[in-house]
């Protein structure tokens, strides 16, 4: 059985990956280390929530951070993260008694690059909260049902949850 401080170190751990930016942010990690400006850039997100989702991401031991002057690197934690895992997949977060395989994107291009953005189409301009219409905002807030938050999160990067 699972001990009390194993299983919360777990879901904390569960609860940094289970943000739709957060999987992106790990799943751009697990290729190479990068500054905060070069995933800001990468996933088209402003910098400061992109530094406040590597904080949580840190915090829950996700990813490790190191200074070089002004800039800070970041890196898949390597005490959870090999990029050993099976055939076609980016790597494996070994958690002890939980293993999360992150899949490669597949072959065939049907999955969407971050932000709805592909390569023959220019990023659409960001919105500003006095140019969404009010009913969509409505509908943006909507709470989901747990299964339904739950699809929606493992769904983004079609990660695998398997247990030891």
């Amino acid at each position: 059985m699972i001990e009390y401080q194993e299983a919360r170190r777990i879901a904390g751990i569960l609860a940094a990956v289970g943000e739709p930016t957060r999987m992106l942010i790990l799943h751009q990690l697990t290729q190479s280390s990068q500054y905060v400006g070069q995933l800001s850039e990468q996933l088209g997100i402003p910098m400061v929530n992109m530094s406040h989702h590597l904080g949580v991401m840190r915090q829950a031991g996700l990813v490790e951070d190191s200074k070089q002057g002004r800039r800070v690197l970041y890196t898949v934690n390597p005490e959870i993260f090999s990029s050993q895992g099976p055939q076609d997949s980016l790597g494996v977060l070994d958690l002890g008694h939980v293993r999360l395989i992150l899949n490669a994107p597949s072959a065939n291009g049907d999955s969407e690059s971050p932000k709805g953005k592909t390569e023959d189409q220019p990023a659409q301009p960001r919105r500003t909260a006095k140019s969404i219409p009010r009913e969509e905002k409505k509908n943006r807030n909507k709470r989901l049902s747990g299964s339904e938050h739950l699809q929606n999160r493992v769904a983004m990067l079609n990660w695998v949850f398997r247990a030891c």
